[in-house]
């Protein structure tokens, strides 16, 4: 719950609430849908052109304080109850101006070895005809010895013939592929280092040539093969039953950023206009590229500059332009303002307050990791300052009688 006396741990989030500084569990409970967006994305993209086998990019704009970084959290939780993996990625945080270390980002926010492991029970369910066996599937050989009077010799060439079977129903890249089936060896023999290797190889990371003979692999990821690896991860997770891969990228106006700042990635002006045209591919290509969403997320005055946003990069910012002008939003556009989702949803602007004031709500720990604002500024969105004056409110009388949402709203 929100706790008011005895300290000022409040204070700060009050100033400047943020999602960067709240859990999951809060994060759901506070999330208001303007306009509905989430649930459009959800039931035209993740359980319809999605999951029916093709692939889609978008983009959330607004300016600082609209609610990305909420609605993307919250739309990270929705996916995984979904069934498809989410990889969440901040821009300030990880460089992503190739195809490689766009992949290299997705890959670390992957648990691999559950997918070794559902991809071996898998195969031991359906290629083998166990589906009895539920333990950890590096018991299978010791427990068909023992059950079924079978030898380990013949244990492991089935093992080995059905595992190609299962990964020949996708189209792999051979080196993906090779990875793939190599870890499954070295997992059902015990082979730990073998199995890091692998994994350390389908995470992007460098190897040195040795450890790639071993292998059998010819090359790292690279510029190169990396979106071929992406298509072969995403139809791998298809393969296994998944619906597919999310990737939510917050913070894209980093890119636009003109000054190296301190931790925080810097993008030249040739860096930048990579990026640009790693994301321009990701659109032309999404019809290539099945089970696959992808979501931009950042300032929209950054992402809006003629010299360093979207519109420099005129091949990029032609494809987010939309021919279908209504008076009200385009939720099938592919860039949204969220500012106008929630100027055009009072619904939702009502509702925002009163999640606010009635929810019980933990203060973040330790504030929210960056500077605090004294005032309630024009440039923030809608959420930011309701927010804000709600908690201000209730900083200042922990046990309000009542709250009108249109003083908020004022």
């Amino acid at each position: 719950m929100v706790r008011m006396s005895g300290n000022n741990r409040g204070t700060k989030f009050a100033d400047f609430p943020v999602a960067e500084a709240l859990d999951d569990s809060v994060i759901g409970e506070t999330f208001v849908d303007p306009m509905d967006i989430e649930e459009f994305w959800l039931r035209w993209y993740l359980r319809g052109f999605v999951a029916q086998g093709y692939g889609k990019v978008k983009f959330l704009v607004g300016r600082p304080g609209s609610g990305k970084t909420h609605l993307l959290r919250h739309i990270s939780l929705t996916a995984e109850d979904q069934g498809y993996r989410v990889a969440m990625i901040d821009a300030k945080v990880e460089k992503i101006s190739l195809i490689d270390e766009l992949y290299r980002a997705v890959a670390g926010k992957l648990q691999w070895p559950n997918l070794i492991e559902k991809t071996l029970r898998l195969v031991i369910s359906e290629q083998l005809g166990y589906p009895e066996f539920q333990d950890d599937p590096s018991d299978f050989i010791t427990w068909a010895e023992r059950s079924r009077g079978l030898t380990a010799t013949l244990l492991r060439r089935d093992l080995r013939e059905g595992i190609d079977h299962f990964l020949a129903k996708s189209d792999f890249a051979q080196d993906f592929l090779l990875a793939v089936r190599t870890w499954a060896d070295h997992y059902l023999s015990g082979d730990q280092e073998g199995q890091a290797e692998a994994i350390r190889w389908l995470r992007g990371e460098r190897l040195g040539a040795s450890s790639r003979k071993v292998l059998g692999l010819r090359s790292d990821i690279n510029r190169r093969n990396a979106r071929a690896m992406l298509v072969s991860l995403v139809g791998w997770l298809h393969l296994l039953g998944e619906p597919g891969l999310l990737i939510l990228v917050d913070d894209l106006d980093a890119l636009t950023a003109g000054k190296r700042l301190d931790d925080r990635p810097y993008y030249t002006r040739m860096a930048r206009d990579q990026a640009y045209e790693m994301i321009r591919q990701l659109i032309d290509e999404s019809p290539f590229t099945p089970y696959l969403m992808t979501i931009f997320a950042g300032n929209q005055s950054a992402l809006s500059n003629p010299k360093t946003g979207l519109p420099s990069y005129p091949a990029l910012w032609a494809r987010l332009q939309t021919e279908v002008q209504t008076a009200r939003p385009n939720r099938f556009a592919d860039m949204v303002d969220l500012d106008t989702l929630w100027e055009q949803g009072s619904q939702a602007v009502d509702l925002l307050p009163r999640v606010w004031n009635d929810r019980e709500v933990a203060w973040p720990e330790n504030g929210v990791g960056r500077e605090s604002s004294k005032t309630v500024g024009l440039e923030w969105g809608i959420p930011r300052r309701m927010v804000s004056e709600v908690l201000s409110a209730r900083l200042a009388d922990p046990e309000p009688d009542s709250f009108d949402p249109g003083e908020a709203n004022s």
